[in-house]
């Protein structure tokens, strides 16, 4: 069905593997568009209640297509590159767009643009042996893929501009104590720890998590007043699932709850 990805799923959780390992599963045109599509098949389908992002082999992905980028120098370029980067960002915009819970399982090197895909997902668990870094300026390059963002964001302006600009690697551990991944997990145990990590996603309350979701994406921009008004509106609509009512009794009964999502 896919050329450069694969896509299965598994207990309703959406596992994509990004699938060109000749390249260090670097992005093309090709593979930004599979991912668009595979994310509008994991939005519209009820049954997938989570979402796994991944690399196949040692890498997780290098960020955009270096070799391709120096093949295309031509009159065409500007068009052809700005392609390229009109789909990756719309790829990015369908991991923040989603409703559901999106974990980056970083399980090696994520470089460039790769580094950005894994800081868009709501949760990022990284092996042992993951490193990161902001390659662009290597060649040339200003970020892209919502890296300046989400990095300042995260980390504020002055670690932004440091890893920006020196395009240092950070290994997992580094990238812990920065709060880049939520935890860092032995490369020995590391599908079956985001398989179990997936799970608990997976059956969570699936329209909590999304408008949970939805507030912190809007918390960044909107000043208080106004957060507090859309906090108030998706709580009372929250309210309204089954599985609140089944959060509710399940803690009068005082057992572990059975949602649903929805």
């Amino acid at each position: 069905m896919f050329n450069h990805l694969l896509f299965k799923t598994e207990n309703n959780v959406a596992y994509i593997t990004l699938n060109r390992p000749e390249t260090m599963n670097a992005f093309n045109h090709q593979m930004m568009q599979e991912f668009i599509e595979v994310m509008n098949i994991c939005k519209e389908d009820k049954s997938i209640r989570a979402i796994v992002i991944t690399g196949a082999g040692k890498m997780f992905s290098a960020g955009g297509d270096i070799k391709w980028m120096k093949s295309a120098q031509d009159e065409n370029w500007k068009d052809n590159f700005g392609k390229l980067i009109y789909l990756l960002h719309k790829a990015i915009r369908s991991i923040r767009n989603i409703e559901k819970p999106v974990i980056a399982a970083v399980n090696g090197f994520a470089s460039g643009a790769g580094f950005s895909l894994a800081l868009a997902c709501d949760i990022r668990i990284a092996s042992e042996n993951a490193k990161f870094n902001q390659a662009y300026i290597n060649i040339g390059l200003t970020p892209d893929g919502g890296s300046t963002y989400f990095l300042t964001q995260m980390l504020g302006m002055a670690r932004a501009l440091d890893l920006i600009f020196t395009a240092r690697v950070i290994d997992a551990k580094d990238a812990l104590d920065l709060g880049l991944v939520s935890r860092v997990v032995p490369s020995d145990s590391f599908e079956d720890e985001i398989k179990k990590i997936a799970s608990t996603y997976a059956t969570g309350p699936t329209l909590a998590f999304g408008r949970a979701k939805i507030l912190v994406n809007k918390a960044i921009n909107n000043d208080f007043d106004t957060q507090l008004t859309l906090e108030a509106e998706n709580i009372l609509l929250t309210s309204l699932s089954n599985d609140f009512k089944e959060g509710l009794n399940a803690f009068f009964d005082k057992r572990k709850p059975n949602f649903f999502g929805e």
